[in-house]
């Protein structure tokens, strides 16, 4: 099987090289119970004959009649646009290859929507596909085949694209070449994603969008666009949320983001569970590719008035992740009668390990609109380093602005920025650099309940502070240096800082504007030796 470059995955001749052929005697359907074989309606696995009819005619066979197994056996079975019958099980068995024709006119064209949208038209379309399917309950394709989309670039028909179905089950196949999204789900709800390997896809991998108790578990995705991509946009023609959602044993690979919720975020994202997940950023060697790139690991976003309340991320390991971490509420405002930024709210990561990141993890909200309830816990995190000093702490709002995370360009941080936060609780973040860097390993910008207890951090002579805390409200700061580096621990500046407490040791200093009663230095007693 070859799953690089513009090859196909099965040549023609996959067929004659098994002994279940597809020249063999044919059964008939009625001999065959409810597994229905698609040689008996006609189909010639040979790779060149279209099959899209005596395909369809297989899934249709029993359509309303309590459902059936249509299996696609060892072969190479060419086809336009199959459309997917409520009970029926799609089966690629192993040696098979659903091979996508190469004429786009073979696939049905793209839906008119009886509704206006901003929403991109990659998203909203579920009509011009391989396997489409709309309305439906208790919807398989599985096997150990392959679906082999046979393009080389971006724009064409996705893989699956079902929409507003129940009881959906897509398990154990292979997707390569696929121009657009490969799983590509919207409305649905009771999902089941589990074993499915995707490689040189040109646009997203998974991406359920306003669906419901979802599972997504054990897949190998590789990406030149989002690994896996949550949204909740307006392709249903209503605001629809996305919730229930676990994610779980799946290794990604993008140059965009590995994981992503959100851009699309018309409605809210609720209780969604990421982990036990390897992520890895490498750029693939095509110019395309690497221009689009992102450079995302988590990158959790709402931007068009949609509520994120209640994520956990845990046990990450990235590679390669140009930003392991990027949290953003915007006000972009897509398909809202009036614009206004949505909430951010009740986020968890814990266990994260990154290497070779280039660029700054950032949690961000908006003035008057603060990111809520933020909990990083037993983070490292080793970045490139090597920037100059920051010119103070100008960094552009860009409220409606597209949201990824090279949207602020260089931070005053080399690690993690935050900004516009209210109850953010860091513990146990290591954030360290290859090379000296003149920037602070944490800068922490309009915060309100700020709890840091443990973080550790480059810094030596002539470079800025571990630690710079501007305009926060109410909070404790404990952090620690690095053995042996010298340097100033923490800089306070901000004439709205109040109540702010600070502990551990190391040189500390003080803008003008700071009042004594605004920050109190607490010391930890040392213990007495024993004895």
């Amino acid at each position: 099987m070859l799953l690089g470059g513009g090859g196909l995955v099965g040549a023609a001749g996959v067929g004659t090289a098994c002994s279940d052929e597809p020249g063999r005697e044919r059964r008939s359907a009625a001999a065959s119970g409810a597994t229905l074989d698609v040689r008996d309606f006609g189909a010639a696995g040979d790779g060149e004959t279209d099959d899209t009819g005596a395909l369809q005619r297989a899934i249709d066979a029993r359509a309303g009649r309590g459902g059936a197994v249509v299996r696609l056996p060892p072969g190479t079975w060419r086809s336009g646009t199959l459309r997917l019958r409520s009970r029926v099980t799609l089966e690629l068995a192993a040696g098979s290859v659903l091979l996508a024709s190469p004429d786009d006119d073979d696939f049905a064209p793209r839906e008119p929507l009886p509704f206006d949208t901003d929403s991109d038209a990659e998203t909203t379309d579920f009509a011009h596909a391989l396997i489409a399917g709309r309305d439906l309950e208790r919807v398989t394709i599985t096997g150990g085949g392959v679906i082999d989309m046979r393009r080389a670039k971006r724009s064409g028909p996705k893989a699956i694209a079902l929409k507003r179905c129940r009881f959906v089950n897509v398990s154990g196949i292979t997707i390569v070449h696929s121009p657009n999204y490969c799983v590509s789900l919207a409305g649905c709800d009771d999902v089941v994603v589990d074993g499915v390997t995707i490689r040189d896809a040109y646009a997203d991998g998974i991406d359920p969008d306003c669906c419901r108790r979802v599972r997504i578990t054990n897949c190998d995705i590789e990406s030149r666009d989002d690994a896996l991509c949550l949204k909740a946009s307006f392709a249903l023609g209503d605001e629809r949320s996305t919730e229930d959602v676990l994610v779980a044993n799946c290794r990604m690979r993008s140059p965009s983001n590995c994981f992503k919720l959100g851009t699309e975020s018309t409605g809210d994202f609720r209780r969604i569970v990421v982990s036990n997940c390897v992520f890895n950023g490498l750029v693939p060697h095509d110019a395309a590719a690497a221009a689009a790139a992102e450079g995302g690991g988590v990158a959790l976003e709402t931007v068009d008035g949609g509520t994120v309340d209640g994520v956990m991320i845990s046990n990450i390991v990235m590679t390669g992740v140009p930003v392991p971490l990027f949290l953003r509420l915007g006000n972009r405002g897509r398909d809202q009668r009036t614009r206004r930024p949505g909430r951010l709210r009740n986020v968890s990561v814990t266990g994260v390990v990154a290497t070779g990141a280039t660029g700054t993890g950032s949690i961000t909200g908006l003035p008057g609109c603060p990111v809520e309830g933020i909990t990083l816990d037993n983070i490292r995190i080793i970045a490139a380093g090597g920037a100059r000093p920051p010119r103070g702490l100008e960094v552009p709002e860009r409220e409606a602005a597209y949201p990824k995370v090279t949207m602020f360009e260089t931070l005053p941080a080399f690690g993690l920025y935050v900004r516009h936060a209210r109850d953010v609780t860091l513990g146990n973040v290591q954030l360290l650099v290859d090379h000296p860097d003149a920037r602070s390993a944490l800068v922490v910008d309009d915060a309100v309940g700020l709890r840091v207890g443990g973080v550790s951090g480059a810094s030596g002579r002539d470079h800025g502070p571990v630690v710079w805390l501007h305009d926060v409200r109410g909070g404790l700061v404990h952090a620690n240096l690095q053995p042996g580096a010298a340097g100033v621990f923490v800089r306070v500046t901000g004439e709205n800082t109040a109540d702010l407490a600070l502990m551990g040791a190391g040189l500390a200093e003080f803008g003008p504007e700071i009042s004594p009663e605004a920050v109190t230095r607490l010391v930890t007693a040392r213990q007495p030796e024993p004895g």
